[in-house]
């Protein structure tokens, strides 16, 4: 009976899984990412001494977001301006928003954390408000279970951010030196 049970199989894993069903035992089913437990990520945002002071202002305060997200597009096609007002935020990231988080950061100061993140959250955004950012370099999204792994690490200059550890989803310009970024 077994060897019946068996001859259709062409696996070592559904033979194995074809005896474990004979035998009335089964897999537990897999838990949906929501039951899971959530992931911890390392998250650094190092703003130099010149932060937010554009190419000549003095050096000011800035505003940084976190973002956990199902999905990077919504993220990704989102305007400047749409990150500047919490209620347009929200309409333009619709139901890939799953949690934001506001961290103020002050010239030359180390943020780091370790964040936990639902396994719901696909991507880990990083906004960074300036008050004349430089062209794409005002945001990041990094697949979230690369970033369990690696971390995020992320300078903050007067105008830009680069990435120090961590791969965005689209590498964009946040790879180039804060030295190259140009203030608008």
């Amino acid at each position: 009976m077994l060897a019946a049970a068996l001859a259709g199989c062409g696996t070592g894993a559904s033979i194995a899984g074809a005896v474990l069903q004979i035998a009335g035992i089964q897999r537990p089913p897999e838990l949906p990412d929501a039951q899971k437990p959530p992931r911890t990520v390392s998250i650094r945002l190092h703003a130099a001494p010149t932060l937010n002071g554009g190419d000549k202002g003095p050096p000011l305060a800035l505003v940084a977001r976190i973002y956990a997200l199902r999905q990077a597009e919504a993220f990704e096609r989102a305007s400047y301006a749409g990150f500047t007002n919490a209620h347009t935020e929200r309409e333009l990231l619709g139901a890939d928003l799953l949690e934001v988080k506001e961290v103020l950061l002050i010239p030359g100061q180390r943020y780091e954390v370790k964040e936990k993140f639902s396994r719901e959250a696909g991507y880990i955004g990083v906004v960074a408000l300036f008050r004349g950012p430089d062209g794409q370099r005002w945001r990041a999204a990094f697949p979230a279970a690369d970033a369990e792994k690696a971390g995020i690490t992320i300078g903050l200059s007067g105008c830009a951010m680069a990435v120090g550890e961590g791969t965005p989803a689209r590498q964009r310009q946040v790879g180039r030196p804060l030295a190259e970024a140009r203030c608008t």
